[in-house]
């Protein structure tokens, strides 16, 4: 069981000031209007950036590389830069691509309690130089350049850098886990705290 978070530094808005867009977005997402997402509920102060960040997201979300490779790279992501909600939210995501449960504890711990797929070690070598030295290393870069083509390894590049952003500005905010997300991700060892 995780701590008493601390409170928001802005309160997610309540449903009287939810836009058309909002609720429409909230309808479709993970716990409806009854369990709102407090990501979407936070952003949605800065109707002009949230919507473009929408837009953002949801391009990455719905990219070139494959999504096992994609929820991988999240959640290592989520970990490695202490972004609790994001981690929270990816985990039935990257179970839904085929990660294990063996798997997403050690993206949340140590990653060599698993035998990674070449490739995929790859991409959560990337993840980890970028958390250590601020960008990946020739031999990283070589290893994935091998899998993937010059878009495709920007895209990989935005989407780390996308949950490095998330994870800073959510845990800045303090936007607080919805309780069903806080109890998926206190059902899995490891794991950023944050």
């Amino acid at each position: 069981m995780s701590a008493e978070p601390e409170p928001a530094r802005i309160a997610p808005l309540p449903a009287s000031q939810w836009d058309e867009r909002l609720s429409r977005l909230l309808s479709a997402s993970p716990g409806g209007s009854e369990e709102p997402m407090h990501i979407f509920t936070t952003l949605a102060h800065q109707p002009d950036l949230f919507r473009r960040w929408l837009g953002f997201g949801g391009a990455l979300l719905d990219g070139h590389l494959p999504g096992r490779l994609r929820e991988l790279v999240i959640l290592r992501t989520a970990a490695r830069f202490n972004g609790r909600y994001e981690w929270a939210h990816h985990l039935d995501l990257g179970g839904a691509q085929g990660i294990t449960p063996a798997e997403l504890e050690a993206l949340g711990a140590s990653l060599s309690t698993v035998e990674w797929d070449p490739f995929e070690r790859a991409a959560l070598a990337a993840v980890d130089e970028t958390a250590d030295d601020g960008a990946v290393s020739d031999v990283t870069w070589s290893a994935l350049a091998d899998h993937l083509d010059s878009g495709d390894l920007i895209e990989l590049l935005m989407l780390i850098g996308h949950y490095l952003m998330l994870s800073t500005v959510l845990r800045s905010l303090r936007v607080p886990l919805e309780p069903s997300a806080q109890a998926r991700a206190d059902d899995v060892a490891g794991g950023p705290t944050g």
